[in-house]
């Protein structure tokens, strides 16, 4: 069976609307059509993840080229409501308390090293999709964790810990090692090695 084959009609469907682009008369790059594929492939794979759980519910990733800059993929990754045994509907008034209990300083750190995990194998898994940057641009991910809403236009309620938990982490890798990595077929440690990380 083919490698990750159940992203294979994803990229297919991307190619044939990148040709049908093409022939309408658009401008649409090499580059432009590497970066959506890349990010419909990323945002599949994050919400189909079969790694240990993220305690993230990602719900859609956009894509931006800056010269000079690179690569950015971010990717909205709203707390979970792992904690509901269950229950369909959320109180405001008494989980955002589950909230600030669950989510203490050790579950972020876990938090923070699934969405690393996360990413090492994404980049393990699709380099060759990935877009050609150069050598000093970068290739980044940039997860915007808050806790979610129930409508897209409502704020979360506030809480005690909610700032602790309310954060945007990036995970880059250097158009150097992109390359390298490309082309030596890296470990998933070595990937690992390569990512440098910081919190916003």
């Amino acid at each position: 069976m083919v490698k990750n084959s159940k992203y294979l009609i994803v990229l297919l469907l991307m190619l044939v609307a990148s040709g049908l682009w093409a022939q309408s008369g658009g401008k649409f790059s090499p580059l432009q059509r590497d970066i959506e594929i890349s990010r419909v492939t990323l945002e599949n794979f994050l919400k189909k993840w079969d790694g240990e759980p993220l305690l993230n519910k990602v719900q859609e990733a956009t894509a931006a080229y800056t010269k000079g800059k690179g690569v950015e993929f971010k990717i909205e990754a709203p707390n979970a409501r792992i904690f509901l045994d269950g229950r369909i509907t959320w109180s405001n008034q008494s989980d955002k308390a589950l909230m600030d209990t669950f989510y203490d300083e050790e579950i972020i750190r876990l938090q923070k090293d699934r969405l690393k995990v996360s990413v090492t194998k994404f980049l393990e898994d699709f380099n060759s999709y990935l877009p050609e940057i150069e050598s000093n641009e970068e290739l980044s991910f940039v997860f915007i964790v808050k806790d979610p809403v129930n409508k897209k236009e409502e704020q979360p309620d506030s809480s005690p810990k909610q700032g602790l938990r309310t954060y945007q982490i990036a995970f880059s890798i250097s158009g150097a090692d992109l390359s390298t990595m490309k082309s030596s077929a890296w470990s998933n440690n070595e990937i690992e090695n390569r990512i440098k990380t910081a919190t916003r």
